[in-house]
């Protein structure tokens, strides 16, 4: 059984709440009321001195929910481009505070990153994300092995879902990997439905906006939160209304 912290993964649907510095500051009811995890978007703060980001980080525990670091590259979806250095360097900073960090399976300081964190005893959620397809079933395939090779404690593949046929094949890609860890997403109009029903079918995190959506097809918390405790029973059970 996969733990952020005290949370368990797996027998529950998970929400995560990604939040900016701003989102940090002045968290919304909402956060609390409807989000199991937050997911700190730190390429999306508006400072990224470490010392800064650290503090904030720590500010966030307060919300009294496990922390996701993530520091977004621009090729896959980042709000700011961060070099390699400064994205490393923000990842050590965060580590004390934060379950897990997110990093790119491409990125060139993915085997350090995912070292530090179990070096820690964090969790490393190895992620991919094509913002204009879905790969074909071969190279999803490779994509996973790739992450799990690099020591992944869970694999995440966010890709654009152009068509039904393409939310089929991303279902069909979970559900033959349902006891493995992972968290698929279909972006886009034709990927909105895997954000409720995915979660329902092994996938252990999705994720629903505060604020501004930081994923196509990305659904409002409370939104999300509805839909899951209406087809559910577990996650009804766990979040009463």
């Amino acid at each position: 059984m996969i733990t952020l912290g005290a949370l368990r993964l797996g027998a529950v649907p998970r929400i995560a709440a990604p939040l900016t510095d701003d989102d940090v500051r002045a968290p919304g009811d909402e956060v609390r009321r409807y989000a199991d995890i937050v997911e700190l978007r730190i390429d999306q703060f508006a400072q990224h001195d470490p010392a800064h980001v650290g503090a904030l980080c720590r500010d966030a525990g307060a919300l009294g929910l496990p922390l996701i670091a993530t520091i977004r590259s621009v090729d896959e979806g980042g709000g700011t481009h961060l070099d390699d250095a400064q994205r490393l360097a923000l990842f050590e900073a965060v580590l004390p505070t934060v379950a897990a960090v997110d990093i790119e399976l491409r990125a060139a300081i993915r085997e350090p990153v995912v070292e530090l964190a179990h070096r820690a005893g964090k969790r490393a959620i190895v992620s991919y994300h094509n913002f204009t397809a879905t790969p074909i079933d071969t190279d999803l395939a490779a994509i996973f092995d790739a992450a799990v090779l690099g020591e992944a404690d869970v694999v995440k593949i966010a890709a654009h879902a152009r068509n039904a046929a393409d939310a089929d094949r991303l279902l069909v890609f979970l559900l033959e990997r349902r006891d493995r860890a992972m968290i698929i997403i279909g972006m886009g109009p034709h990927g909105v439905a895997s954000r409720v029903f995915f979660p329902l079918l092994g996938s252990l995190i999705t994720y629903g906006s505060a604020g501004a959506a930081t994923a196509p097809g990305q659904l409002p918390l409370a939104e999300l939160h509805a839909e899951l405790r209406r087809y559910s029973p577990e996650f009804a059970a766990a979040h009463p209304a």
